[in-house]
């Protein structure tokens, strides 16, 4: 029989008896073995035991350069770990503790895909501005293209659009745009438009709305399969100020230029030169989908209001 009355660690395992509070007897020695900043999400019973899900909070600057008024904001990233609490001798219970370093994994694992989730959003919400750009254009011409041939000229042979095209990747991005409607491919490998094309043309959307959609529908596997990252290079860098403002629940929040690139660098670890972030901030500015002058950035409201819509939990 287990005399002590104390949780205790031991041999990389958490020892505690049933007080009916657990969250409270747990909480305490979770953060002394993994970090202060460790917090309890919730417990549920279980059959046979608890489980016990924890995430990680840690502080970040939203203050407003303008009012210079010092706010912190704690960032809570949930879903981090689950332990399971499963019983031994006597009312005890005991946790078995994963390495460190494997539960840091675990949050950064989770902190990059609310991030990922948020940029996502962000895409959603200025696929047709972003368009406008011509660095976007140039690395989404081959798609572009087939849009506008079958749009414009389909059907066409499948093998022809790979002899029109000077890449080889045609067939792939057939196949994507044929997963997404927007293209179909019928038995004898002539390539038709597709549902939503359709449905655009009887809507009579021009070819840059149209674009538009097959960006917004299509951003997670374009950016993913096809590695075309400049889908994904605009929306961090709006989300190098948008963070902060949703944090803040403040749209009118305004943040230095040089508030973004310590953004970039604390929550998407990237060292961006502040020349390089001027230029992507201006040509940001450029196309609507925020505000840049006089070195300070402010939100764009419609941005703002739409992507809030469909925000991940970042903090």
């Amino acid at each position: 029989m287990m005399e002590q009355t104390q949780p205790r660690i031991e041999n990389d395992t958490l020892i505690f008896a049933d007080t009916g509070n657990v969250s409270e007897t747990v909480e305490g020695h979770l953060r002394y073995y993994y970090s202060r900043r460790l917090f309890v999400q919730d417990i549920k019973d279980l059959e046979n035991g608890y489980s016990v899900r924890v995430g990680i909070a840690y502080p970040r600057d939203v203050s407003d350069c303008r009012a210079q008024d010092n706010v912190l904001k704690m960032v809570n990233i949930g879903d981090v770990e689950t332990f399971q609490a499963t019983p031994v001798e006597g009312d005890y219970y005991e946790i078995n503790l994963p390495d460190r370093s494997d539960v840091y994994s675990s949050f950064q694992e989770q902190q990059s895909n609310l991030l990922a989730q948020l940029d996502g959003s962000m895409a959603s919400a200025i696929y047709e501005k972003v368009y406008q750009m011509s660095p976007v254009r140039t690395q989404l011409n081959a798609i572009v293209e087939l849009i506008d041939y079958v749009r414009n000229d389909g059907p066409l042979a499948l093998q022809r659009l790979q002899g029109i095209q000077s890449t080889s990747k045609t067939q792939q991005y057939v196949e994507a745009l044929e997963d997404l409607d927007f293209i179909r491919v019928d038995e004898s490998g002539m390539v038709h438009s597709g549902g939503k094309i359709d449905a655009a043309d009887d809507q009579g959307w021009g070819d840059e709305k149209v674009i538009g959609q097959v960006i917004k529908d299509g951003y997670s596997v374009f950016r993913q399969k096809f590695g075309l990252s400049m889908l994904n290079h605009f929306p961090v860098f709006a989300n190098g100020y948008y963070l902060s403002a949703f944090r803040r629940r403040k749209p009118d929040l305004h943040l230095t230029k040089e508030d973004i690139v310590q953004n970039l660098q604390t929550e998407y670890h990237r060292d961006a030169d502040p020349l390089k972030v001027d230029r992507k901030l201006k040509s940001l500015d450029e196309v609507g989908v925020l505000e840049y002058e006089d070195n300070e950035v402010s939100s764009a409201q419609v941005i703002y209001d739409e992507v809030s819509q469909n925000l991940p939990a970042v903090g």
